[in-house]
């Protein structure tokens, strides 16, 4: 019985029409995508001079029957479609017609095919437009597409081709998405009769990604898993403080689609803001399950392009899926000592004393910074993060809802002093650990600063005299922008001509020269880039220009109440500016470096 049905005129007129095939990488995603809906589970790729010779695909899926073969090559002629409104819910990855119809025009094409049905199946030699023959054959289930001499009627595009090397990366780079995207699918890849890629099915993305990428990628990566509003992300994603310095390894699936998006790669980069080392771009392999409705991929010919229906909240179950993942690991970076172990501890450390830091004049004393921490990290199945399975923590697709929590208790830890009046150095009996004391109490008052403004609001404190600014052009721009966000946080501002303003009020947690200082700070933009929302990063300027100096020496109980602090924050490794507040060297780093057996105490 046929499955492929040419579309109706009206249904065929909406599908992106343009260019198909391209160049060989063209024709096997084009006849990848073809074996993948067939639902084949073995996928056989065979390559000559990078696919400019010869491409040749065999697959395990369902085939084709007599009037499918006879319809295949008509454009417009699929099985995926029947009607308009099918074209606003894409289910499959191939859905226009054209494939084989636009790949036998530019090439020597030969179909074999069989569906199981009776005793022998079917085979096609097409020469350009022309068909050659037309007859029965035995072959086993599936269908086989050999594509030889790709252009040999349009020498000129021929003659634009990429060498052989460069043809065969691209391909290679699309069986390996493909095989990312499916990996319960068998695919191997043959250049030139040398294996390029051989992969069995297995059971998950994990193992997948080691099988083409080796051992050593996955220790720099974290699962993801998050549900929200319909909207699914699983995969696998940069460890905080780990990255690339390209994007190579940046690739996005929606609904198991491969796709470049503005949206998503602008969420990634979002998500990592203060997690990632500047000069670093996180790596991920990240999987998007939506409602087919809520996306098109009726864009592009190529199916290149996609557009969300919602993007905001696409862009928002990004940043809320890494958040989460990232609070399950390590967010103090390592230091990597040559010849030491990778093992990585992750502190822990609940506050336990009252003794108070003397932070700078007019900044009000939070002795109890992070104490709702909020409830303890669960599991699907409400089972305590406490203790739970490896280092890994969640496997991929694994979704997980995680209540907000300060970083946990590291016992024995004790603050040796301070060094050149800017580093805490503090150890216990799992390693040493660097503070920098303006980093720790930039990130203290930043997380302050977010409680008070979510929670009870700004209070402001009123000048007796209005302190009198200068401000440049810039400034008041800025200032005209900032008004409305301003008033919220507690600074008044009244024009007194030209370009003098009165400062008026300013929140009471500042005295009046710090006020001025950060008020304009804020005008100026130094808040960091790397912050979520406008909000964040006024809050974040507040917290820096308040925070206690590099060079301020401080006293035993002083650091003592920083490092309690910083500890429960929700993130003691990094400043809101993204710079790292620790470093950490582990004992056992220490012991091997020196050449001790760890834990000998000869």
């Amino acid at each position: 019985m046929a499955r492929i049905k040419v579309l109706p005129a009206e249904v065929a007129q909406k599908i992106a029409a343009g260019e198909v095939v391209e160049r060989p990488v063209s024709v096997v995603k084009e006849l990848v995508e073809n074996s993948l809906d067939a639902g084949a589970t073995e996928i056989k790729i065979e390559l000559i001079d990078g696919g400019k010779k010869l491409i040749r695909l065999q697959d395990n899926g369902c085939g084709l029957s007599q009037e499918d073969v006879a319809l295949c090559f008509k454009r417009h002629a699929t099985s995926k479609l029947e009607k308009e409104e099918d074209l606003e819910k894409i289910a499959t990855l191939g859905f226009r017609g054209e494939a084989l119809a636009s790949i036998s025009a530019v090439s020597r094409l030969t179909l074999k095919t069989f569906d199981g049905e009776g005793d022998r199946g079917y085979e096609v030699e097409r020469e350009g437009d022309k068909l050659i023959r037309f007859l029965e054959t035995g072959f086993p289930r599936g269908t086989m597409v050999e594509v030889r001499d790709l252009f040999f009627n349009l020498p000129a595009r021929r003659k634009f081709l990429r060498g052989e090397r460069s043809e065969l990366n691209l391909i290679t780079g699309y069986v390996t998405q493909a095989a990312l995207a499916f990996p319960g699918v068998k695919f191997v890849l043959v250049h030139n009769n040398r294996q390029v890629i051989n992969c069995p099915g297995v059971s998950n993305l994990e193992e997948r990604v080691y099988q083409l990428y080796g051992r050593q990628p996955l220790e720099g990566l974290m699962a993801v898993g998050y549900e929200e509003n319909g909207y699914r992300l699983s995969g696998l994603a940069s460890r905080p403080f780990t990255g690339r310095a390209d994007r190579q390894h940046q690739l996005f699936f929606v609904n198991r689609r491969p796709v470049k998006d503005r949206v998503l790669s602008a969420a990634l980069t979002q998500a990592y803001l203060g997690m990632l080392d500047r000069q670093k771009s996180p790596e991920c392999f990240l999987f998007l399950d939506l409602p087919y409705e809520l996306v098109d991929v009726n864009v592009h010919p190529a199916k290149a392009e996609i557009r969300f229906k919602e993007p905001q909240e696409v862009f928002r179950l990004i940043l809320r899926g890494v958040e989460i993942a990232a609070r399950s690991e390590s967010l103090i970076k390592p230091v990597m000592i040559s010849g030491s172990s990778r093992k990585e501890g992750q502190v822990r450390e609940k506050a336990s004393s009252e003794s108070e830091l003397n932070l700078p004049e007019g900044v009000e004393k939070e002795g109890e910074a992070g104490k709702e921490g909020g409830e303890a990290i669960q599991t699907p199945a409400g089972e305590s993060q406490a203790g739970q399975t490896s280092r890994r923590g969640r496997q991929p697709g694994e979704i997980q809802q995680v209540a907000e929590e300060p970083a946990g208790e590291r016992p024995g830890r004790r603050v040796l002093g301070q060094y050149l009046n800017a580093y805490l150095i503090v150890v216990s009996e799992e390693g040493l650990m660097i503070i920098d004391q303006h980093n720790a109490h930039e990130r203290i008052l930043f997380e302050k600063f977010k409680r008070l403004d979510a929670e009870n609001g700004w209070a402001s404190r009123q000048m007796l005299f209005p302190q009198v600014l200068e401000l440049s052009p810039e400034e008041i721009l800025r200032l005209e922008e900032l008004q409305e966000e301003l008033a919220t946080l507690g600074f008044d501002l009244e024009p007194m001509g030209e370009r003098s303003y009165g400062l008026r009020a300013f929140p009471d947690v500042f005295d009046e020269v710090r006020a001025a200082e950060i008020l304009r700070g804020i005008l100026n933009g130094v808040g960091p880039e790397r912050l979520k929302d406008k909000r964040e990063k006024m809050l974040a300027t507040m917290a820096c220009k308040a925070a206690i100096k590099a060079g301020q020496p401080l006293s035993q109980t002083e650091m003592e109440f920083l490092a309690r602090e910083l500890f429960q924050t929700r993130q003691p490794g990094v400043c809101p500016h993204g710079r790292p507040v620790i470093v950490e060297i582990s004992r056992e780093k220490i012991e091997r470096t020196i050449g001790r057996q760890p834990g000998s105490r000869d």
